[in-house]
């Protein structure tokens, strides 16, 4: 139910003309929720935004489509989220992040018993990992509890 609820919270956003970041915040956090859904159950419910009230079922992707579809959203919406890390909002580093997870998950989503990974997919993580470490924004604490902290 959460993670139903969090999709549909988005696409609720979505359909009252949010501002370019107010939008691309909201696509994250539904890219967030179909990421933990299909990882979970193999398939995504996916409402567009003309369906966001609807009664009606919602259409079910499977696994490449999702896959590809929550690739594809968070590749169109790293320009217009912001480059501060506060916690509690969507980032350009947290979208790269969850971009890496779904390369780095893409060939077991697509067939989960018997994987195969790409190697453009593999080079993709590696990039976007890169971007973020090099970013100079993150460094490792030497106080393991600090990760846990505010501040962190």
């Amino acid at each position: 139910n959460g993670l139903g609820g969090a999709q549909s919270a988005a696409t609720t956003v979505l359909a009252f003309g949010p501002n370019a970041k107010q939008r691309a915040e909201a696509l994250f956090l539904r890219s967030l929720a179909q990421f933990y859904t299909l990882d979970l159950y193999g398939q995504v419910p996916y409402r567009t935004v003309a369906d966001y009230n609807s009664i009606e079922p919602a259409n079910v992707m499977a696994p490449a489509e999702a896959a590809d579809t929550i690739i594809n959203t968070l590749t169109s919406i790293i320009g217009d989220l912001s480059d501060d890390d506060v916690p509690y909002r969507a980032s350009k580093d947290a979208a790269k992040f969850l971009l890496m997870k779904m390369y780095l998950n893409k060939g077991a989503f697509s067939n989960r018993a018997a994987p195969t990974f790409d190697n453009a997919d593999m080079q993709k993580v590696v990039d976007l990992g890169n971007e973020i470490i090099n970013s100079g924004r993150y460094s490792l604490t030497p106080n393991y509890f600090d990760n846990f902290g505010p501040q962190n």
